[in-house]
């Protein structure tokens, strides 16, 4: 085994790398003796995993040997998603939850999740020590191949589908989603969201209709399994060929929606989130504050002004959102990525009960799902959000982050600067809620690039002049 391969470095949200190369058992067991290291007096684990190539085999590996060190492991005895997961940590009392996932990415990686106690992901003081042991472990072949090799039985697996399906049937009045007659496609992106919602609803006049729930990890058909309106073609159609009410996509591992109005438009997720927030402070009336990312639309703004709470803001990534839900009392936390959480559930995204608080908002004012977004804008303003990634290879990274780290000027654009705000990234603030946000991904070869303006043509001149000028 060659110890110079390049070694598991935790981001935003765990650590993913591409299968065979860098996802691989010696990587996966490096992760698993370095955490031991990081929290030696672990005594309960909750082990969960997606449908990708290898998250099966991996996950049983860390369960045999995690057992055999005296830890008292949790498997689940299927695909799971990672809300599920969170939601075990919390339940059963663990110490820690492991989720095999990559998320959203593409079918070449897959990746490693880790939550605290509280099944929030862990904070990035715990996740850069992680990488640091990592870095210096040195392997024990001997450990190793205990931990390389494989044996099942029927005592390694606990279905752990039902209490968080029931935690969620205790927030969500399932009977009147039931008795409804709304007509549901979900697209599942052959992720581990097959049947939740229909578990959830029951059988009753509410219709739903799964599409992509093969648990293929090839992830045919689309890029990525990423809710974004990019990979939601087959969607699109099946809405327009139903007629149904709306439709819901999960990414792999169901933390992350995107929607599908009944005439086919992508609701885009800035709106998404701010119709949750709109639907929670005034239909379900619960007045408490709101936390995002700094990459949210300013709509959210004009939202909590309206119900008098706040709005709090923080760096991109739910390890930041979570605590900072749970700092200041918030009742939902959201990114632009859409990845919301409903804190009297959970202080971590869940892409399954972000649907169903859509499909109340729907049911209880008795609008189509195409007048969600016209009448949020009629309601608050027009805000036109947009974000593009730009693959960076070493050269344009070392430029990205220079210019991130050292920009000090009052004007960029041709256009005056308010403010710059550097909690994350660069967020430069124009005068006419106009702004732009760089930041480099902590997951992937990217800089991301958000901005919102008045209108479309504005909010795309910013990017495509920001470009240009970076370029130049």
């Amino acid at each position: 085994m060659n110890n110079n391969v390049s070694k598991p470095q935790f981001g935003t949200d765990g650590w993913r790398g591409i299968i065979g190369k860098d996802f691989n058992s010696f990587n996966c067991f490096l992760v698993i003796t370095s955490l031991l290291k990081l929290s030696p007096k672990l005594k309960k684990i909750i082990i969960g995993y997606d449908t990708r190539s290898m998250s099966y085999e991996i996950s049983i590996k860390i369960k045999k040997y995690l057992s055999k060190k005296g830890i008292n492991t949790i498997l689940s005895s299927c695909p799971i998603p990672t809300p599920a997961v969170s939601f075990s940590v919390k339940n059963k009392d663990a110490d820690l939850g492991i989720i095999i996932t990559a998320s959203h990415n593409s079918k070449i990686w897959n990746g490693i999740k880790i939550k605290n106690k509280y099944g929030q992901s862990i904070s990035e003081s715990k996740a850069n020590k992680l990488t640091e042991i990592i870095s210096k472990e040195k392997i024990d072949m001997e450990e190793f191949n205990k931990f390389n090799s494989i044996d099942i039985n029927k005592n390694h697996f606990t279905d752990l589908l039902p209490d968080y399906i029931n935690s969620i049937r205790k927030i969500i009045d399932v009977n009147k989603i039931k008795n409804s007659k709304l007509r549901l496609i979900v697209d599942c992106m052959n992720g581990t969201s097959k049947s939740i919602l229909e578990k959830i609803i029951g059988e009753g006049e509410c219709k739903i209709i799964e599409i992509n729930n093969n648990n293929d990890s090839s992830f045919p058909g689309i890029k990525q399994p990423e809710p974004i309106e990019e990979n939601l073609s087959g969607l699109k159609l099946k809405v327009k060929e139903l007629n149904a009410d709306v439709g819901f996509a999960f990414d792999a591992d169901s933390d992350r929606v995107g929607i599908i109005d009944n005439k086919s438009n992508y609701i885009e997720a800035p709106y998404a989130f701010c119709i949750i927030a709109d639907h929670v402070l005034g239909n379900r009336k619960i007045i408490k504050n709101i936390s995002t990312t700094v990459s949210m639309t300013s709509m959210i703004d004009v939202i909590t002004k309206k119900y008098d709470v706040s709005c709090f803001r923080t760096k991109v990534g739910f390890k930041y959102v979570a605590p900072n839900m749970e700092e200041n009392d918030s009742i939902i936390g959201g990114e632009e990525s859409g990845g919301y959480s409903y804190s009297e559930h959970l202080l971590e995204r869940d892409g399954i009960i972000s649907s169903l608080l859509i499909i109340e908002k729907l049911i209880e004012s008795q609008i189509k799902s195409s007048n969600l977004t016209p009448v949020l804008i009629k309601k608050y303003g027009n805000f036109f959000y947009k974000r593009s990634d730009i693959e960076l290879d070493n050269n344009l990274l070392e430029k990205f982050s220079d210019f991130i780290s050292n920009f000090d000027s009052k004007k960029i654009i041709g256009k005056n600067i308010k403010f710059i705000d550097k909690k994350d990234g660069i967020k430069i603030n124009f005068e006419g809620n106009k702004w732009i946000l760089i930041r480099l991904s902590g997951t992937e070869p990217l800089a991301r690039i958000y901005a919102e303006s008045y209108d479309e043509k504005s909010v795309n001149n910013l990017i495509s002049d920001f470009i240009e000028s970076f370029k130049n």
